[in-house]
């Protein structure tokens, strides 16, 4: 058996993975959401699972951005809560999956964020306000912290660090009839990444950590906020002769690296899956024409809700002309209407283009795409 559910994430991410058996279900949850989707539609979704003493073999946060890990902070703070209290848990967890900002950039980074994010005065509050990557940051450290508050292994299996790359991953990790490839992010992508946080920090505190609080204030106030997220974990699934293939907000060019350095790519450096998530909701800036005609799918999942032009029109259109190109039918499955599905439909007719668009009812807490029995 082989079930997707795409959680209603608004403009962030939430998947649950159901396989096994239909009489012993196993379920896998990628990503939390932001803000109110744990409490309008992740809770009741995992609350069901919970019933029917179901547990969560694995949670995997792709990276620390806020429309992803809210959620998942949200899911621990609530059992942990219930937990004290001697309350029925909602639901089970056993293993996390999730690169710290610190496990990413060493232990020393902590004490040199920390003088940046507790600066006493304006400055603080400034920074608080400004600095939308030093929230994700703590959001992350948050998480971590709850997991090990929970008794969660996090990332078992990766070596001494506990960072999880292409090159760390020793094959597959099974899990009943699932399988799961670690396709990203590669250590080039992590040692890309980690000079760009460094940078950012040294920033941070060439601005920040100055002797005057007034110009510690201006300081703050333009700090930039435009650092890279944190390279997104991706993942090959593979179960019952299917393929699904979830990558977070990772950057097209970067997922192919990872792919290829998987030996996952054909001698043309293409693959074909059933189920493709769209990176970073179908974003303009991660993805390209070439990745859509080489990374092909018969299943295009689009987690967004139109915020911050997501999906990108260019997007919707390279996806489309290239599957017409290529003589394949694909199926669109959205989470929301947007202004770019609908002008997609009007400018390309789903029947002669030979696509088919559909968007989760409004209201619904989730869609559950059968894969297979």
């Amino acid at each position: 058996m082989l079930n997707l559910h795409i959680v209603q994430a608004r403009y962030g991410d939430s998947l649950i993975l159901q396989y096994g058996t239909a009489s012993a279900p196993r379920y896998l949850l990628i990503d939390g959401g932001p803000k109110y989707v744990y409490e309008r539609h992740l809770r009741r979704v995992l609350g069901g699972i919970g019933e029917a003493n179901a547990k969560l073999d694995l949670v995997i946060l792709s990276h620390v951005d806020e429309d992803h890990v809210y959620g998942l902070l949200d899911l621990l703070n609530d059992v942990l809560w219930q937990r004290i209290r001697g309350l029925d848990e909602i639901i089970a967890i056993d293993e996390l999956w999730h690169n710290s900002f610190s496990k990413t950039l060493g232990e020393d980074i902590d004490h040199r964020l920390g003088r940046v994010l507790d600066r006493s005065g304006p400055a603080r509050s400034a920074l608080s306000r400004t600095s939308k990557t030093s929230r994700d940051i703590a959001q992350g450290d948050q998480l971590t912290q709850r997991a090990d508050s929970l008794g969660l292994s996090i990332n078992p299996g990766f070596g001494s660090e506990g960072i999880i790359t292409v090159e760390k991953s020793a094959g597959a990790t099974v899990l009943g009839n699932l399988s799961l490839r670690i396709v990203g992010p590669t250590e080039a992508n992590m040692a890309e990444l980690r000079e760009d946080w460094l940078a950012w920090l040294q920033e941070q505190e060439d601005r920040v950590l100055v002797p005057d609080p007034m110009d510690a204030e201006r300081a703050a106030r333009s700090l930039d906020t435009s650092v890279p997220n944190l390279s997104s974990i991706m993942v090959l699934v593979e179960a019952d002769g299917k393929r699904l293939l979830f990558t977070g907000d990772g950057r097209s060019d970067h997922l192919e690296r990872g792919l290829q350095q998987a030996g996952l790519l054909d001698p043309d450096g293409k693959l074909h899956v059933d189920v493709l998530k769209l990176p970073h909701h179908g974003s303009k800036r991660n993805i390209t024409q070439d990745f859509v005609r080489n990374i092909t799918a018969d299943l295009y999942v689009i987690s967004a809700s139109g915020r911050h032009g997501h999906p990108h029109k260019n997007t919707l259109r390279w996806v489309v002309g290239a599957a017409r190109d290529q003589g394949r039918s694909i199926e669109i499955v959205a989470t929301n209407s947007t202004s770019s599905l609908r002008a997609l439909v009007d400018e390309r007719d789903p029947q002669e283009h030979g696509y088919r668009l559909t968007v989760m009812p409004e209201g619904e807490d989730e869609q559950v795409l059968e894969l297979s029995a």
